[in-house]
């Protein structure tokens, strides 16, 4: 069996449980049997058979017979085995030891040869299995077994009609059997003087036995007279009688008797049994007189069927539309079929979706109903209270099968191959199609069946919902959630160590779905707040702010159907009915009149007084639900199954109410979602933001990267800044990390000592250079924040700090280096060094670039401090205030720091004007360089360039400006504008 492929094994199994039990497939004995037997096979670890014991038991039921003194018989027995042995080459078949592996089986499946009747063995006749009698006294004489089968019947069916005494027995006594009419075996076998009691015991169950086999055939005899149809005997051709004056009433006959000449093959029933025939189908689609199998899926009718009234051709084509739905039935059963097929055998076996479960159940509560409005067809048929006929018949199922036929293109439109694709692309996709087809549909039947739908398959992910913010824990156990929860591995490896939960890719008809993206944006973001407070272990005190203790939470699910079914009663052009909550309203039952209500308060208060919380549980169905609550066996859990439902079930009367009118049920749906996460989970940022502004004083340490990166503590990152310049300029060493974070510590420890060691300085991959800017793009400003601090300021945030800090860094050098230049290191001492008119016009040259250096990158450097790092900063401490979640605290700081990254034009939009001022900037460089009277007179064709190139780089950025104010909406830039065209340089 080892080198059998596993489909190959699977029919093998199939085939030996219907050999052994007569079970068919769709049978739940099969099915049970099938399983059992996968299980084993699968997870088996015998080993092969011990062909030694094989052999002894074979020597020991050779031994056995003789003892027995059935010489013939033991010798007969090993001459089988001997031929069985011989009879095949089994040392070279592929599976080991398959001979002894068939005998054990054998043996295993027979019955013990001690609990045999040996007297009643016969010889085996026949070519093959003939055994030769020595004697003819010795030949066992043919059993009649008919003879055999009638002893004794007398004794069964007594006659007690001439008991005189018969009507003085009871009822009961009448149940009993007479144990005198029952034949007892006394004769004992003996075997050395021993009395053997088997032979009475194989007896007695012989009798047993018979008695069985004589009733299964009464049963079966009786159901062929009463109740199988007689027209489905496939053996005769069955012809209804047709009783009429009338030619119509023959008209099949007198067809096929005029064109074809032969009317012995066709099949006559009368329109009673045809309308039998085609609702019983509706049922069980297996074949019938009327109906074959075309393919697996399909059914056609048979073509040699037929009323009296109808030929052939015209009664096939009457019901020939009925196949179709014949085959939507099958495919939705199909489905169902494989969502419950457990076979763990197959390779690519998985479990399916949850949310494809609820869609079942409720595709399988659709064709329930359908099936129940066909048995209502078929009782009023059965009473013929009115003449019905296959035209009447087909006209009161057109309403039925409209129904079948939309849910089957539902279905179609809605399901995915689930075997092939994630469970949660199949999930997604399931709830994004129902509700597009919600909104696209132009037929009321279909979208309040695919609202039906949506309702029963959406508490899938609303549970999913619920136990995640709920109580913090995110439990998909079939993956289909449309949001998943990374791994601590996938979490250490990750930049953002923050960010655990990501949305799964999705299929465009989801991304598409505004309620699907709303769940992924407010469920993720809410999620990271549970997240966090069960990280730091107040999640309770989210609850103790919303409710109150004694009060029970409701589920989210209950909570949708309530809002949503309030919402819908909006739109009724009713008069607003208050809603009942007792569940005979929702399910169908009628109030309790007033003659019932005394019994009804008796039976509550003796289920009181008896105070057996497992008989309130066993009742609780049917108990209110204030008295139910009172149950302290289950008191956490909420409302029985029925009272879950009501709202459901409300919310669909509702809706058959209003189906005349076309409801926005996709904004509804949003809508109530949006507010149900908002009134439930607003509790839970609120407590985020006060852990983390009180007690984790995130508040201050926005502050301080404002301070430091930003330098807006001007007095504090002047001193080191200015101790920065210096070191890179002079020092050989100053590439040195821990030299630069222990200057930056000792700095900034005299303003915030508490925090002072968190900050640190990193030097990547710089030569012994002297260059300040070229310094300045390699070194990174570290602040070392623990979590949950690193939640707001995560390795992105800090990064953009860096960009503006070493873009503020290069400002800061430039007016340094410009303050620093004396002029007396230009000019010179007038008594050492009499100047002409030339050089003295050089040095006015050269002092006049200073001045408009110093007046370009001044504007710029006065629009940062003030304009921008000082106005933003006061509007990020008013938004900060009103946030009054984490998210807004996040969604704040972010947007922050992205409009000073904007307006310090770091951004790839401002990249060619970043450009012409890191120009400007690097132009110090060549101002301090030449600020030298001894090099003044050689440079004088490099002052040219110098005042060209800024007159040029003074142009560009004076237009560029114009233009981004005027055409780009940067209304932030007319200030630098009016700095840069108000002063325009000339030659």
């Amino acid at each position: 069996m080892g080198t059998k492929i596993l489909k190959d094994i699977q029919s093998d199994i199939k085939l030996l449980i219907t050999a052994i039990t007569d079970f068919e497939e769709d049978e739940e004995g099969f099915q049970i049997c099938e399983r059992f037997v996968v299980s084993n096979i699968k997870h088996h670890q015998y080993l092969s058979v011990n062909s030694h014991a094989v052999k002894q038991s074979i020597n020991n039921i050779t031994t056995k017979l003789s003892v027995y003194a059935k010489f013939k018989e033991a010798k007969k027995f090993q001459e089988l085995i001997d031929f069985f042995l011989n009879s095949f080459d089994f040392e070279h078949h592929p599976q080991y030891d398959l001979q002894w592996s068939l005998l054990a089986l054998i043996f295993d499946l027979s019955s013990e040869i001690d609990k045999v009747d040996l007297n009643n063995l016969k010889s085996y006749q026949g070519d093959f299995h003939s055994v030769t009698i020595a004697n003819e006294k010795d030949a066992i004489e043919e059993i009649d077994w008919a003879d055999y089968l009638k002893e004794g019947e007398e004794d069964f069916f007594c006659d007690f009609k001439d008991d005189e005494s018969s009507d003085e027995w009871s009822d009961d006594t009448e149940k009993v059997s007479d144990l005198s009419c029952v034949p007892v075996e006394t004769t004992l076998t003996t075997v050395d003087g021993i009395t053997s009691e088997e032979s009475i015991n194989v007896k007695h169950k012989s009798d047993i036995l018979m008695q069985s086999l004589i009733e299964e055939f009464e049963s079966r005899k009786w159901l062929m007279s009463n109740v199988q149809n007689t027209w489905w005997d496939k053996s005769v051709i069955y012809k209804y009688p047709v009783c009429s004056k009338y030619p119509d009433a023959h008209f099949c006959q007198i067809w096929h008797e005029t064109v074809h000449k032969d009317f012995t093959d066709i099949v006559l029933l009368n329109e009673y049994q045809a309308c039998k025939e085609i609702l019983w189908i509706f049922h069980v689609q297996t074949e019938m007189t009327i109906f074959e199998r075309e393919s697996e899926f399909t059914f056609r009718i048979r073509p040699n069927v037929s009323v009296p009234s109808l030929t052939t051709v015209a009664f096939q084509n009457m019901l020939s539309p009925l196949c179709e739905y014949l085959s939507m039935i099958q495919d939705i059963e199909l489905f169902d079929k494989e969502l419950l097929n457990d076979d763990t055998t197959c390779l690519e076996y998985k479990k399916p979706p949850f949310i494809y479960e609820a869609y079942n159940a409720a595709i399988k509560e659709k064709l329930f109903n359908f099936r129940l409005e066909i048995i209502n067809v078929e009782k009023n048929i059965t009473k013929q209270a009115s003449s019905q006929t296959l035209l009447s018949l087909l006209a009161s199922l057109e309403k039925p099968l409209k129904k079948i036929k939309i849910l089957h293109e539902i279905h179609k439109i809605s399901v995915t191959d689930w075997k092939l694709s994630s469970n949660w692309n199949c999930a997604s996709k399931l709830l994004s199609n129902l509700l597009l087809q919600i909104t696209n549909s132009h037929c009321q039947e279909k979208t309040y069946l695919c609202v039906n739908l949506y309702l029963s398959t959406i508490p899938v992910y609303l549970n999913i919902i619920d136990t995640w913010l709920g109580d913090g824990r995110l439990e998909d156990w079939r993956d289909e959630f449309i949001i998943e929860r990374i791994s601590d591995e996938e979490v250490a490896k990750s930049k953002d160590q923050c960010i655990k939960f990501l949305a799964r890719p999705l299929d465009d008809i989801c991304l598409e779905d505004n309620v699907m993206q709303l769940l992924i944006n407010k469920v993720q973001h809410i999620g990271h707040s549970i997240d966090l407070l069960v990280s730091l272990n107040r999640i309770m005190e989210m609850w103790n702010e919303k409710i109150i203790v004694e009060e029970k939470r409701m589920s989210l699910k209950d909570e949708f159907y309530t809002l949503l079914l309030s919402e819908i009663c909006k739109y009724t052009t009713q008069v607003n009915e208050p809603i009942d909550n007792s569940p005979s309203e929702v399910d169908g039952i009628s109030p309790i009149s007033e003659c019932d209500e005394d019994l009804e308060k008796n039976i509550m208060q003796q289920l009181s007084a008896v105070n057996n919380p497992f008989l309130m549980k066993a009742f609780k169905d049917y108990l209110p639900l204030d008295l139910y609550e009172q149950d302290v066996v289950d008191s956490r859990k909420c409302v029985s199954t029925n009272y879950d439902n009501k709202y459901r079930n409300k919310l669909f009367n509702r809706l058959q109410e209003v189906a005349e009118h076309t409801l926005p049920l996709k904004k509804i749906l949003e809508k109530i979602l949006s507010e149900i996460l908002d009134l439930r989970y607003s509790s839970a940022s609120k407590l985020v933001k006060n852990i983390m502004m009180l007690e984790y004083k995130l508040e201050s340490h926005l502050k301080l990267m404002r301070s430091v990166y930003m330098m807006e503590a001007g007095h504090i990152m002047n001193k080191f800044y200015q101790i920065l310049f210096h070191e890179i300029e002079t020092n050989q060493m100053w590439n040195n990390s821990y030299f630069l974070s222990c200057i930056l510590e000792e700095i900034l420890s005299q303003q915030w000592p508490d925090s002072s060691s968190h900050w640190s300085i990193i030097v990547q991959d710089v030569n012994n250079t002297h260059q300040v800017l070229q310094a300045v793009d390699n070194i990174t400003l570290c602040y070392a924040t623990g979590w949950p601090i690193n939640i707001v300021l995560n390795d992105d945030i800090l990064t953009k700090y860096n960009e503006i800090f070493r873009f503020q860094l290069k400002l800061k050098w430039a007016l340094w280096t410009l303050n620093n230049l004396k002029f007396i290191d230009l000019e010179g001492l007038k008594s050492l060094h009499p100047k002409n008119n030339i050089e003295h016009f050089q040095i006015r040259r050269l002092e006049s670039l200073r001045f408009w250096l110093l007046h370009a990158i001044g504007s710029i450097h006065a629009y940062l401090s003030g304009q921008v790092l000082q106005s933003l900063g006061f509007m990020f401490d008013q938004s900060l205030t009103q946030a009054d979640s984490l998210d807004g605290v996040i969604s704040v700081h972010r947007e922050y720091l992205d409009k000073v990254h904007k307006h310090c034009l770091l951004t790839e939009e401002f990249e060619d004007l970043m450009t012409t001022v890191n120009n400007l900037i690097e132009m110090c460089i060549h101002i301090r360089d030449h600020w030298d009277y001894k090099k003044l007179l050689r440079t004088v064709t490099e002052l040219s360039l110098m005042e060209s190139s800024y007159i040029k780089y003074h142009t560009y950025l004076a237009l560029t400006l114009h233009n981004t104010v005027q055409y780009k909406d940067a209304d932030y830039l007319v200030g630098l504008s009016s700095a840069f065209n108000c002063s325009m340089p000339s030659m």
